[in-house]
């Protein structure tokens, strides 16, 4: 294949990409799938190729749904043929594959993902980081479902897209220094891929197309969300103390209407001694007695002392909820038999911003996305991606 031809190539397929793009929202972002040092499978539904990114250059073309291995090896990322084994070559890279058609997905270890791959060493250098670049109303097909069920009312389902994406803008390079926007988890939102879109939230991705949530000087805001309030939300101040989510007066205590939430009241008993195993990075020995030491408006533990047998430590409440795998930090507690501790809590989850419970109760009832929004993210407005100023690297 003659260089021109090779070039040739590589224009139609970033044209052709673009083309999957919605001019509305036309943005792309960047998701973290895996990071791993052991092998993995790559492949496409149509023609692709692999670009070296290092050079601009194309290493190979891949014929349709035929398998590729990628692994690190003497510091490189190595591609091989599944099939006979034939080793491609060895790149820096990073490297992309890139379907040829606009309708092409590509594939990692068997699941299916819009957009195209991007390879690299991995920011610990031990092995390889793949990345799924996307359009952001293309990953919301797959977000939004996995966030909130697909069921649900399509007012709820549009009030869970525009917070979805503006999340994503929002925190736009929160993983920069992986090499990556968001991660594909819980630690962000959670992606799957094709597998999980379903027309309804399909539908409720395409209405909202490009709508976010954006503050006076038309920057999206960090639109958290949670599963279920316990009657009331909070402020970032009272639960977190996280150097990339600082206090904002758009997530503040708001009443909740999550009353038929499964977790709206909850119980659990917990051993002092399993409690101590969940603390033992602590290093205070077996724990003894549990000391709230503030609490927040809408009740949620804001600070923790233990007491242990080898010293005492302040925790923050949401951590401490994580570690004990609490639904939320909204609970009172009492001692049984001085061995166990009995938790009696409300609400799911970190408390602030909108709440998927809440929000439900509020489209059944007749509110639109606008006005669920507008309740859960005070001193916001609708803005769309092309008119707002949006951050990031």
């Amino acid at each position: 294949m003659t260089k021109s031809v090779s070039q040739l190539l590589l224009v139609l397929a970033v044209v052709l990409l673009s083309l999957t793009i919605s001019p509305a929202s036309a943005f792309e972002i960047k998701i973290g799938l895996a990071t791993t040092d052991q092998e993995i499978i790559v492949s496409s539904t149509e023609e692709s190729i692999f670009i070296d990114l290092a050079n601009n250059q194309i290493i190979s073309k891949l014929d349709k749904n035929k398998k590729c291995k990628l692994s690190k090896s003497d510091g490189l990322i190595s591609i091989s043929n599944t099939n006979n084994n034939h080793k491609i070559g060895k790149f820096t890279g990073p490297i992309q594959l890139i379907p040829i058609n606009k309708n092409g997905l590509v594939v990692l270890n068997d699941k299916f993902y819009r957009g195209y791959f991007t390879v690299q060493n991995s920011y610990n250098n031990k092995g390889v980081t793949i990345i799924n670049n996307i359009n952001i109303e293309d990953y919301l097909l797959s977000v939004v479902p996995s966030e909130m069920p697909n069921g649900w009312h399509k007012e709820a389902l549009k009030a869970q897209t525009i917070a979805a994406r503006t999340y994503a803008l929002g925190f736009l390079g929160r993983r920069k220094n992986k090499g990556y926007d968001l991660e594909a988890t819980v630690e962000d939102q959670v992606y799957l891929g094709v597998s999980s879109e379903k027309p309804s939230t399909n539908q409720a991705v395409v209405e909202t197309d490009g709508e976010i949530l954006v503050d006076k000087f038309n920057n999206p805001i960090i639109a958290l969300f949670h599963s279920s309030g316990g009657g009331y939300t909070d402020s970032i101040e009272n639960i977190w103390d996280k150097k990339d989510i600082k206090p904002s007066i758009h997530i503040q205590p708001r009443p909740d209407f999550d009353d038929n939430s499964p977790y709206f009241e909850w119980e659990r008993t917990i051993s002092l001694k399993s409690i101590s195993e969940k603390v033992q990075h602590l290093e205070i020995g077996e724990v003894s007695e549990i000391i709230p030491l503030e609490k927040s408006i809408s009740n949620r533990i804001k600070k923790f002392k233990l007491i242990g047998t080898r010293g005492n430590k302040k925790i923050n409440g949401d951590n401490f909820r994580r570690l004990l795998k609490l639904p939320s930090a909204k609970f009172n507690f009492t001692k049984n038999d001085g061995e166990e501790i009995r938790f009696i809590g409300r609400g799911f989850g970190h408390g602030l911003g909108l709440s998927q419970w809440g929000t439900k109760a509020l489209a059944e009832n007749g509110f639109s996305y606008k006005h669920i929004l507008a309740h859960y993210y005070p001193e916001t407005m609708l803005s769309t991606i092309k008119n707002s100023n949006i951050k990031g690297d």
